[in-house]
């Protein structure tokens, strides 16, 4: 009997878990400013959405880019406290690409999700 409680407490908490990096969701923080980051953002097929967002906090000595493939470029520089959204309705992957461009050091915490 306490085995089969223990089992369903721990298959309740792991199935409330908000999944932080799941197909429709992306959180990490950049220290590293030597690469190009992409990123596709998968809609689930019966979850219904209606907008796309980017939430980018920290600071960087340069400029960086952040993309939405198709759509937009946008530079960002110093001390950057932003949110970008926009309407989404589920019907296409999402590509997200963090540019460093002319940044070299700094650290942002990123996040975007469907």
């Amino acid at each position: 009997m306490k085995k089969a409680l223990i089992i369903f407490i721990l298959s309740i908490f792991f199935l409330s878990c908000d999944c932080k990096n799941c197909g429709d969701h992306r959180n990490f923080i950049v220290t590293d400013f030597s690469q190009k980051r992409v990123d596709t953002l998968v809609p689930y097929k019966n979850k219904s959405y209606v907008g796309y967002f980017i939430r980018i906090k920290g600071y960087v000595n340069d400029t960086i880019k952040i993309k939405r493939e198709g759509y937009y470029d946008k530079n960002l520089i110093g001390k950057i406290d932003t949110l970008m959204n926009g309407d989404y309705y589920g019907t296409e992957n999402i590509i997200w690409t963090f540019d460093p461009y002319r940044a070299s050091e700094g650290k942002l915490e990123i996040e975007y999700s469907l």
